[in-house]
């Protein structure tokens, strides 16, 4: 018997629970809160519920593993005996015992979006504190279409007898999927059916990262969404942002007042092409002088909410205006936010935050991949704005805490990291078996 232990190839160890990504997860991912804010939730009266931790770890892996395409598929493959390592993950060593794919939706309703807030702040603070890894003092706002579980065609869903008359509106087989616009590509139809995802994004050591998103129907326009994406950012203490770059969807003086004043938030945007500008600006939105030289920025008072200009010494110097002008400028932010804000138009940090939020897109096309090329679907697999709510939040979820991870392995763990896990589980491998093969 040991001999036949000894000429195991090692590729089977890999059935006895080694997967070094999950290790790492299980090492440096604190994932035991859930217990106290999901537990609760579940009904004590009958058996013993599944644990909250090995729901979240299951749906991780969907949202990591590319060989797992629906949820049913995820139970299927946990059952499947060479997937020891997963089970293991799960903290489910019976495949019998691993949950069904209903439980998953079960789950996921009784946490719900509120629940799944709570959970992504979370994570969100414990990815804070590791060093170097977020660069939060700048994010941008954006938001991308969500294709919607729906078959094309509205239809009455009531009951009643002759829908050709009856009153009842026409609906989507998902009610909440609305119409929506989306940016023209070749081979693409203009309009959609589904929702938009609002999303706030930060810099990280792996690239740009979601850190939290809002799902609405399309009808709903993106700078509604503004205010309420600040509100989340803000419920995070840790998160020291402090200016927000977003497009021209998002463009509101008074929202970007409210942010300012409310919030501790700076919204950089740039202006509209019809914009009318005040006279003491040239095309640019940047101010002149009354001899029409650009002004240059010399700070922010925030206590007076004040941008503050000064003369440039080159045409200081030949001005008539010279011995009658102070040379010092200030605009009162509340009286154009867009133009006197903290970051004024066409300074070089304005440029530096409009050309950082164009990296949102990047995150965004990563996220649509997944759902199209790695997970098989390019649609949403649940209906309703709660439940796709909860989807887009474990996604985001487990985005974050997947850079998180390759963060620790690039700047905490010798390169030999994966050799040194392999040894000690053959190790202990060799250890349990010492007994049978003796």
């Amino acid at each position: 018997m040991g001999l036949q232990l000894n000429l195991l190839p090692y590729a089977y160890y890999n059935t006895l629970g080694f997967d070094p990504a999950l290790i790492d997860y299980i090492d440096y991912i604190d994932d035991s809160f859930l217990l106290d804010m999901v537990d609760p939730l579940y009904n004590r009266n009958g058996r013993v519920p599944t644990s909250p931790i090995t729901y979240f770890r299951m749906h991780y892996l969907y949202f990591t593993r590319p060989e797992i395409t629906s949820f049913r598929e995820l139970s299927r493959q946990l059952k499947d005996p060479k997937n020891q390592a997963w089970r293991s993950f799960i903290g489910v060593q019976n495949p019998s015992k691993v949950p069904s794919h209903q439980s998953l939706s079960d789950f996921r309703t009784k946490v719900g979006p509120e629940g799944f807030e709570k959970i992504r702040n979370e994570f969100i603070r414990q990815a804070v504190k590791i060093d170097g890894f977020i660069q939060d003092i700048l994010a941008a706002i954006d938001s991308r279409p969500i294709y919607a579980n729906v078959n094309g065609y509205k239809k009455k869903r009531c009951g009643c007898e002759d829908k050709k008359t009856c009153s009842c509106e026409k609906t989507f087989s998902d009610p909440d999927a609305t119409y929506g616009v989306q940016r023209s590509k070749a081979n693409q139809s203009k309009f959609f059916i589904g929702y938009r995802k609002h999303s706030i994004t930060c810099a990280t050591s792996q690239g740009p990262i979601v850190l939290l998103s809002i799902l609405k129907p399309n009808n709903i326009h993106d700078v509604n969404l503004m205010l309420p994406l600040i509100e989340q950012v803000r419920k995070v203490e840790e998160l020291r942002t402090k200016y927000l770059a977003a497009d021209l969807g998002y463009l509101d003086a008074d929202d970007q007042k409210t942010a300012f004043h409310d919030h501790d938030m700076t919204v950089v945007t740039g202006f509209k092409s019809n914009t009318v500008l005040p006279e003491a600006c040239d095309t640019l939105g940047r101010p002149e002088c009354e001899q029409g030289h650009r002004l240059v920025w010399d700070g922010f008072d925030t206590v007076n909410a004040t941008s503050w200009f000064r003369g440039d010494v080159s045409y200081c110097s030949g001005c008539p205006l010279q011995g009658t002008c102070d040379k010092q400028f200030g605009f009162f932010m509340d009286e154009n936010p867009v133009l006197y804000g903290p970051v004024p138009q066409d300074t070089a940090p304005h440029k530096q935050m409009l050309h950082f939020r164009k990296q949102i897109e990047l995150s965004f096309a990563i996220e649509s991949n997944k759902l199209t090329t790695v997970m098989k679907h390019k649609k949403v697999p649940v209906k309703g704005t709660d439940r796709v709510q909860s989807f887009f939040a474990m996604q985001d979820m487990s985005t974050l805490i997947t850079a998180q991870l390759a963060h620790i392995q690039e700047t905490q763990l010798p390169k030999e990291h994966e050799e040194i896990l392999a040894q000690m589980c053959r190790e202990q491998y060799e250890q349990l078996m010492l007994p049978i093969a003796v």
